[in-house]
């Protein structure tokens, strides 16, 4: 008899059991947007979760994006300045983390010198031109702008150009290639170390790619964003091939899976929660004279 009583009790556990793990909610879609390159990187835990879909762009379309009231996307992933120039005007994508701390490194043969070199560079009157130089006083240099990172890479490669300023992993590519071409090409300068050391900052690098996110949309993000860190913390070669193989290196817009895997440290990807590096995000604004609007960070 008590067998028998125990046998229903266990049967009317294990139906209660089962029907409390099938009505368990089914996570929210989440839509996000986000550039090519180290910032597409960032997010590869993101696109190994279900119901959420990753829109790659360019820096027009996340502009635009950031400036709808209405906007479809939960997440944008963009520049900070960009983020926070468009919130003065349209505040719904408020900032919840920096992904990336700076992936610029000059590039040419060993002994180069700047100031009498030709150099060949991109983001002309964003981050890249304005850190470079903040780096350097290049009021003398003989700098060419390109329209993107390949393009100034490309320059470099065939001889235009005496030395560039290149994106990771774009700059190891181009080391990469320039070997097969009999043209020795190393990295000549850090600009995260050149940063610090101009700056006075306590560790090299400066908020670069972050994360914002819709405020209507902050709850049922959650669970994304807490993929996305342990991603990113774990920082676990074979992981991040598999996630590449994945998603595929032309969507993600990088070289290859074996170059951004060797370079994944000097990416300075770092998820960081935006309210608890307030003064690297101060500091870094202040250069593009922007100033934080009192709701713009995500406590």
């Amino acid at each position: 008899m008590l067998k028998k009583c125990f046998k229903m009790i266990l049967g009317t556990f294990m139906a209660f059991s089962m029907v409390a793990c099938s009505s368990q909610p089914e996570k929210e879609a989440v839509s996000i947007l986000c550039p090519s390159g180290a910032p597409a990187l960032a997010m590869l835990g993101a696109g190994l979760v279900e119901n959420v879909t990753i829109d790659y762009a360019n820096t027009d379309v996340l502009q635009a994006e950031l400036s709808k009231e209405d906007g479809e996307y939960d997440i944008i992933v963009a520049p900070l300045n960009l983020g926070a120039k468009m919130y003065e005007n349209n505040p719904v994508y408020q900032l919840e983390s920096v992904l990336t701390w700076g992936n610029l490194y000059v590039v040419g043969v060993e002994g180069t010198d700047l100031n009498n070199a030709s150099i060949a560079s991109f983001g002309e009157k964003a981050v890249p031109q304005l850190i470079f130089n903040y780096c350097f006083d290049s009021s003398n240099m003989n700098i060419t702008y390109y329209s993107d990172v390949s393009q100034a890479s490309q320059a470099l490669l065939t001889k235009q150009a005496d030395c560039a300023l290149l994106a990771m992993p774009v700059a190891a590519a181009t080391i990469a290639k320039g070997k097969e071409n009999d043209i020795n090409l190393t990295i000549l300068f850090d600009l995260q170390q050149e940063f610090k050391i101009k700056s006075g900052m306590e560790q090299s690098g400066y908020p670069q790619a972050s994360l914002f996110v819709k405020k209507e949309s902050q709850k049922k993000v959650s669970y994304v964003l807490d993929e996305v860190k342990d991603f990113i913390d774990q920082s676990d070669e074979d992981a991040i091939g598999k996630a590449i193989d994945e998603a595929g290196v032309e969507t993600l817009g990088v070289p290859s899976k074996e170059i951004c895997v060797k370079t994944w440290d000097k990416q300075n990807i770092r998820y960081e929660k935006a309210k608890d590096v307030k003064e690297d995000i101060e500091n870094f604004l202040n250069l593009f004279h922007i100033e934080i609007q009192d709701d713009f960070i995500i406590e």
